[in-house]
């Protein structure tokens, strides 16, 4: 078993995107007897930001050889044709006043390149992710175990009622509102961010591991791809769907690969 030490998020984020509501949701909202045009322009003037934290990523092939440790036999059959990656991401949410985030989404939708930056006709492939799915508070040492099967191990840390210090907090990634993984076995995948009524959305939300099959020498790119709803306060809570974005940042490709 190899285990696999999961980075601390830097400073300076990837990108940070600022996401606003669709013409369809405003145009929704200006048939609203309940909300002026003033209202409609106050929350329009709200920026409810998600920023992208700098990836992490090694060649597990690599990684498995140097450590002389043994290759799972499903990678060992594969290993001819495709090289094997594993990725760690991050996001962050920061809601503007009087705005919450009830839902979010975190994706990325992969690319395969040569390493002249010409695209593969075939695309790479999510083998496994982590965390799949998060139903209550959980937290997991930064130390993740890949397993002989090949697939990623969280290693849940049971911290009981004792008070936990501040550097024993530094080894472990802790989720909170509710998660849910979806698109394994694919090149699009993401995560999707539920509130709860004893967590919200907001902070840094890091640990989010993918291991990417893809064509042998290939290089992988990834846009990412983010959406959220958000609640606005006039007084009421108002939900607004959040999509379109105020920048063009998040529709580069980005590096998922040596």
């Amino acid at each position: 078993m190899i285990t696999l030490n999961i980075p601390e998020s830097g400073d300076a984020p990837l990108f940070e995107a600022i996401l606003e509501p669709t013409v369809t949701a405003v145009d929704k909202l200006v048939k609203n007897k309940d909300m002026g045009e003033g209202e409609i322009s106050t929350f329009r003037s709200r920026k409810n930001k998600i920023a992208v934290g700098v990836p992490y990523y090694e060649n597990l092939i690599s990684r498995l050889v140097e450590e002389n440790k043994e290759i799972p036999h499903e990678i060992k059959q594969m290993m001819a044709n495709y090289d094997f990656h594993f990725v760690a991401l991050s996001c962050s949410f920061l809601p503007d006043r009087d705005c919450k985030f009830v839902w979010a989404s975190f994706g990325v939708d992969l690319r395969t390149r040569s390493k002249y930056g010409e695209p593969y006709e075939e695309k790479p492939i999510v083998y496994d992710m982590a965390p799949s799915e998060v139903l209550s508070e959980i937290k997991y040492s930064r130390k993740v175990n890949f397993s002989p099967e090949g697939k990623l191990s969280l290693g849940v840390v049971n911290m009981g009622m004792r008070v936990i210090d501040i550097e024993t907090e530094k080894e472990c990634i802790i989720h909170e509102p509710q998660i849910f993984a979806y698109g394994i076995g694919r090149s699009k995948v993401a995560w999707h961010f539920k509130t709860t009524k004893e967590k919200g959305i907001w902070g840094n939300k890091g640990g989010l591991l993918l291991i990417v099959k893809a064509p042998k020498n290939s290089k992988i790119k990834g846009r990412f791809l983010l959406g959220a709803e958000v609640e606005f306060n006039i007084g009421k809570w108002i939900p607004i769907p959040l999509s379109k974005r105020a920048d063009k940042v998040v529709d580069d490709e980005y590096d998922l690969s040596g």
